[in-house]
């Protein structure tokens, strides 16, 4: 029996072309497939946060067409003063509604005598359901006009777009001069801080 080297040599050369092409065709597929998982993930993640942008936007978007209906509904319907809290504190995020009475009550024509501010009213519901972000100053004062000034301080103070709440009023006459009256008052003013 004669051992023929080339043929064994010839198969032995087969065989390990063939692994190696097996071997490549691993490897390759290997990569492949991981190439192919790589991007699919990257795919993935930016989907995923481009669904989320798109889901806040949406929700951005309904909140805006919401207030926007609130506000084609009742174009009398009174809003709340909304300032950004960042620049200011709660107590003087009224003040521009502060502003606003003491104009009112200059361009009436009528005195304010005293004014005591109280920034947490128990009795107030606003106050009382602790809604984060909403505020609520009581204000008492007692002015002092004619009938005509304390109408027109009322009718324009109540007339202004923002909320403001008239708590209690107690008109009496001046004991000299009775058509002057003495009006003690407890208004309420709300504010939005951001």
């Amino acid at each position: 029996m004669q051992i023929n080297f080339q043929e064994l040599l010839k198969e032995q050369i087969i065989a390990i072309l063939a692994l190696l092409a097996g071997l490549v065709i691993l490897i390759g597929g290997s990569v492949y497939c991981g190439y192919t998982a790589f991007t699919t993930y990257g795919d993935y993640n930016s989907k995923s946060s481009e669904i989320e942008s798109l889901t806040t936007r949406k929700a951005e978007l309904e909140a805006q067409l919401q207030q926007q209906k609130l506000d084609e509904q009742s174009p009398d319907m009174k809003k709340i003063f909304e300032i950004d809290g960042l620049k200011f504190g709660v107590d003087a995020s009224f003040a521009p509604l502060f502003d606003n009475m003491i104009a009112v009550a200059k361009d009436s024509g009528i005195r304010i005598r005293s004014v005591n501010y109280n920034f947490s009213p128990e009795k107030d519901p606003i106050f009382a359901a602790k809604l984060n972000g909403y505020n609520v100053c009581e204000l008492e004062t007692t002015i002092v006009g004619k009938y005509s000034q304390i109408q027109s301080f009322f009718k324009t103070l109540l007339s202004e777009k923002y909320l403001i709440n008239l708590a209690q009023i107690e008109i009496v006459s001046w004991q000299r001069d009775k058509s002057v009256l003495i009006a003690n008052l407890k208004l309420r003013f709300y504010t939005k801080t951001k």
